[in-house]
Formats: structure tokens, sequence, C-alpha cells
């Protein structure tokens, strides 16, 4: 999904969704995620465009350490298994 996401430029909001779901199930996160899944249509669209639109396969663990640091600015305190299991989980998004 992300991969098409990258190649034919759609779906933005439906892949930020789905990786937002992600992090709230493993960081067990309550309220609204609407910040965040702003913040990841962002990135994406960050990443989508530093590669002119010309993006490959390669390029996909560049996206996925992204959007690990994304991560990374709303849940800090996360314990680093957590954040691997939740990048595995994303990278499965693929």
């Amino acid at each position: 999904m992300l991969y098409n996401y990258f190649v034919s430029g759609t779906g933005v909001v439906d892949v930020a969704k789905k990786i937002a779901d992600v992090i709230v199930r493993k960081f067990n996160i309550t309220g609204s995620v609407t910040d965040l899944i702003n913040n990841l249509v962002f990135k994406l669209k960050v990443i989508y465009r530093a590669h002119d639109g010309d993006f490959s396969w390669s390029d996909l663990g560049g996206a996925i350490l992204d959007l690990g640091q994304l991560i990374l600015t709303f849940v800090p305190a996360g314990k680093l298994t957590t954040i691997v299991s939740a990048l595995w989980d994303i990278a499965t998004i693929l």
C-alpha cells in the first residue's frame, strides 16, 4: 500500500491512518490522533517529493526510518522493543 502511494501519488490519507492505527495500538494512545495523522500525511508527502516521483523499493528503508523518527517525536518515552515492533507493523503495510 505504501509503495503504491509513492509510485501513484494517491491514498496518502489512508496510508497515514493505517500507520496511525498501528501507533495508537502499540503505544496505547488515547484521544484524538488528528495531529499525528496530519503529521504523517505531511511526512509522506515530503518523502515522496524528495524523490521527484521516482520512488523505488530501495527508498522504502529510508522512508521507514523517517517515519520512525516521527514516531519518536510523538512517543519519546516508548520502549525500544515497542518502537521496533511498531516499525515492523508499519513496514508490513507495504
